[in-house]
């Protein structure tokens, strides 16, 4: 049979019914441009890169501003940033190719391969998973003062976490702890034989086309321009201190990456764990593990720009946080270290991601940057999220601040430390978190971790204010008095430090 021609009518009425329709994967560079640099100004970013990709195709693929504002150099797709704990993903990827040659199980309690491993809990020794690991579902609480307060050795942490109490059972919430991922990398060179960035630069990397990405900053090579890390504070833009030192290889978050590295990995993860070349490194049952969801979230273990996006459900994947949005499912994940911040985002049934690089501190453009490529909503009629997301920023900020002047308005007036200044300074040891140390000189009190100074004031009675401007970080600082009049203990950081006898 032979088909009609159609009438010219009907013909018009199908161009324009095309033209209405918007084209998968479409990106307006303009507009997406604008809003990179938009977000930037509100957000006083000094060099941002952002990328848009399906998994066959670089959609956008651009570097914004600077290096650093001193003396730095115009941010390019070759630019190297942190990737921080968008590295999780990766170590969880190195882990599911082991899974494929046999090399374990994902249920395989942790202890059969790491023996030395144990909890204050004997039941969690016996039952934590390497799932369980990836999952941020093993119910103990954050333990990241162990890297940026002491910078304790992952050996060390291993012996500590023994004294570690449990926050939740296992499997029942999802609490974020970034010392399973070291663990989950010591794992990842247990079985495989060689160091987990290794691994993955041999295994990963190289192989999907990433030839600008290193497990630490030190790897970096002399000729590649890399971001300084940024904080904004008290309305000025600064360089600051990197808070990891540049040979230290943490699985929990040491990556750096290129936009063009970052965007060749998002088209490995959309195509289902293949190369460009057809090359399949990861099996289709392991890459669906990855993306399964592992532990429901609740909304406050969640980011708050839920208040914006309204999920129905929140969980988290293998390194990956997930929510629905405008119907569908989207996976994604932050980075974030003193001074630089990274998201990466996938729409896998929408055939779409996005990747977000930045040199100041917590950013959160990064959320708007990310919601707005996932939002399918006609350009006319889409939510201004650049300004909602710093909205909702300001006003966690405002709420912070206000209930900082409840606590002030609180404080007792006109009283007195206890004791002579001098008698809190010393030695005080605690044996989950370690030694920390108070001085006092030059009419002044300082708190001292191995890694980081606090000032300290008095705050009234024999309680204390620390604090470190850097992070905005306040901690009060309680000593408690013996019957024989001498400090025998100091309550800091949520733990108790007992006073240590000078030698």
């Amino acid at each position: 049979m032979i088909a009609k021609k159609p009438s010219h009518c009907f013909a018009v009425v199908a161009a324009l019914i095309v033209l209405a329709t918007p084209v998968a994967g479409a990106v307006d560079t303009e507009r997406l441009s604008a809003f990179v640099e938009k977000g930037m100004d509100l957000w006083h970013v000094p060099g941002m890169s952002v990328a848009v990709v399906t998994k066959d195709e670089v959609l956008f693929q651009r570097g914004f501003g600077t290096t650093g504002i001193d003396e730095g150099r115009p941010v390019d797709e070759h630019t190297l940033f942190a990737i921080a704990s968008t590295t999780k993903a990766m170590v969880a990827a190195g882990l599911l190719m082991l899974a494929d040659e046999g090399k374990l199980s994902l249920d395989d309690p942790v202890i059969r391969h790491i023996p030395e491993l144990h909890f204050t809990a004997p039941s969690l020794t016996q039952q934590l998973s390497v799932r369980d690991l990836l999952a941020h579902r093993t119910g103990l609480p954050s333990t990241d003062y162990w890297f940026y307060l002491t910078g304790l050795p992952l050996d060390e942490q291993l012996i500590r976490l023994q004294t570690v109490q449990s926050a939740a059972p296992v499997r029942t919430r999802l609490i974020y702890q970034n010392t399973m991922f070291e663990i989950a990398g010591l794992l990842l060179e247990r079985l495989s034989g060689e160091r987990w960035h290794h691994f993955l630069t041999e295994r990963l990397w190289h192989p999907i086309g990433m030839l600008e990405t290193y497990g630490t900053r030190g790897e970096i090579r002399s000729n590649q321009s890399h971001v300084r890390p940024h904080l904004y504070l008290d309305d000025q833009l600064t360089v600051s201190e990197w808070d990891v030192s540049a040979d230290h290889a943490d699985a929990a978050g040491s990556v750096w990456s290129s936009l063009h590295d970052m965007s060749l990995w998002a088209q490995f993860l959309l195509r289902g764990g293949v190369t460009a070349g057809g090359d399949r490194l990861i099996s289709e049952e392991s890459i669906e593990e990855m993306f399964e969801p592992h532990q429901l979230s609740s909304a406050d273990d969640f980011y708050p720009t839920v208040e914006l996006t309204k999920p129905n459900w929140r969980s988290y994947g293998l390194a990956w946080f997930q929510q629905d949005f405008q119907g569908r499912k989207i996976d994604f994940h932050t980075g974030s270290l003193a001074g630089l911040i990274a998201i990466i985002g996938l729409d896998r049934a929408g055939d779409k991601a996005v990747v977000v690089l930045g040199n100041r501190d917590h950013a959160e453009m990064r959320h708007a940057v990310l919601w707005e490529v996932m939002d399918n909503s006609n350009a006319d009629q889409r939510r201004d999220w650049n300004q909602e997301v710093f909205d909702l920023y300001s006003r966690l900020r405002e709420e912070g601040d206000q209930k900082w002047q409840e606590t002030l308005e609180k404080r007792l007036e006109s009283t007195e430390p206890s004791l002579a200044a001098e008698a809190y300074a010393g030695s005080y040891r605690s044996e989950t978190v370690g030694d920390l140390q108070i001085d006092w000189a030059d009419g002044r009190w300082t708190l001292r971790t191995t890694l980081v100074e606090f000032e300290m004031t008095h705050w009234h009675l024999d309680i204390f204010l620390s604090e470190y401007r850097p992070w905005e970080m306040r901690e009060f600082t309680k000593f408690n008095i013996g019957t024989d009049g001498a400090i025998v203990s100091l309550e800091v950081f949520g733990y108790t430090f007992e006073r240590v006898d000078e030698e």
